[in-house]
């Protein structure tokens, strides 16, 4: 009878061990990926938060990963019905996972360029209305009433909060938190300088709008010369994923193993970085800095 019930005895313990293991190695899994979602939460979703909010779009960072979520699970669900490939479906919803972030992302990037193309003619403007006799702070008040956004709502922003007591160097120093860039570093800069020593403003005015003008010149000449540079890294990216996609249309059972088994998927992974570091060693090479 004791002979009998020492192989279930010993049977129990391996089965509970197996268990153990299995719920240790779980808790493991689970708490690295809530840490790493945390992590990704922190620094990318709440600086997507931030950005929205120099914006002026009220949305938080737990709207902004579930939104995310959202778009990783759509793109996952449409990717596998349409091409029942659990692996692609995977990884294009990994890439979904990214898409409101890079949207963001791209917004404020247009909305920067367009305050800094704006900015030539405000200062142009507020040197108009310091000749005729305006302070500062009503040429300001003038941008705001007369510009289109988003430099009408800067401008708006900075006067309501001279309004309320902020000092002129804080309100810039916000305005240049929301909208960073070389060009209204020069401006709050000269401004500050003029505050504390003296100087013509009009004048000063006139002068940094010559000179983001020049710069401007000179970027899009830059931009003109290194187009074809530029265009020829894009054929030269977008040419391997053609051929794939004409030798899956003209001979699908030749080219399925690379998505449908892990030897090929491995190699369209080597090929997508090799891709990515190509492109950008193109991009790095044909962008000039000013």
């Amino acid at each position: 009878m004791t002979l009998s019930l020492r192989p279930d005895f010993w049977g129990l313990i391996a089965v509970a061990a197996a268990f153990a293991s299995v719920v240790i190695v779980v808790f493991h899994i689970v708490k690295a990926a809530s840490r790493g979602i945390q992590t990704y939460e922190e620094k990318y979703v709440s600086g997507a938060a931030k950005t929205l909010d120099a914006m002026y779009l009220t949305m938080s960072a737990r709207q902004i990963m579930s939104l995310s979520m959202l778009a990783m699970l759509v793109v996952f669900i449409l990717t596998a019905v349409t091409t029942m490939n659990i692996a692609l479906a995977i990884v294009l919803g990994a890439i979904g996972f990214l898409l409101p972030i890079v949207a963001i992302r791209i917004l404020k990037s247009r909305r920067d360029k367009k305050f800094g193309e704006q900015l030539v003619d405000g200062l142009i403007a507020m040197g108009n209305a310091l000749r005729v006799g305006h302070s500062l702070p009503s040429s300001f008040d003038l941008l705001a009433r007369e510009m289109e956004n988003p430099m009408g709502q800067e401008m708006r922003l900075l006067t309501q909060e001279l309004r309320l007591g902020v000092s002129l160097e804080a309100a810039l120093q916000h305005l240049y938190a929301r909208m960073p860039s070389e060009d209204l570093d020069i401006l709050i800069t000269s401004i500050t300088i003029s505050q504390e020593v003296g100087g013509n403003l009009a004048e000063i005015f006139d002068n940094i709008a010559d000179t983001i003008r020049e710069r401007h010149r000179i970027q899009g000449k830059i931009s003109a010369l290194t187009a074809q540079g530029k265009l020829q890294g894009f054929v030269v990216g977008m040419l391997p994923i053609l051929i794939g996609i004409i030798l899956n249309a003209w001979m699908p059972e030749l080219f399925r193993p690379m998505y449908t088994q892990w030897l090929g998927m491995i190699m369209l992974a080597v090929i997508v970085l090799m891709e990515t570091i190509g492109c950008y060693m193109i991009w790095r090479i044909v962008s000039v800095k000013m």
